[in-house]
């Protein structure tokens, strides 16, 4: 299993994305965000489907780069 498919254009791929929302935390001036300010800071780069966001999100978890508290994701 790759991170990004041939079949997929890679600004939906999970890598991107999770690089896009690891940016978003660079931006912010705490280290934790809402998921509403995360997905508001994507639809300004195109990006408006929630299954890519999921799976970026659940990469960065799973790589140890992200947190989730209720109601918020922290960067670890």
């Amino acid at each position: 299993m790759s991170l990004v498919s041939k079949d997929e254009s890679l600004t939906t791929s999970m890598a991107h994305i999770g690089y896009l929302i690891l940016k978003e935390f660079e931006n912010a001036e705490e280290d934790r965000l809402s998921l509403t300010a995360i997905t508001s800071g994507l639809r300004q780069k195109k990006i408006i489907q929630y299954r890519p966001i999921i799976f970026a999100l659940l990469f960065l978890h799973v790589a140890g780069a992200i947190d989730f508290k209720a109601p918020y994701v922290y960067k670890l």
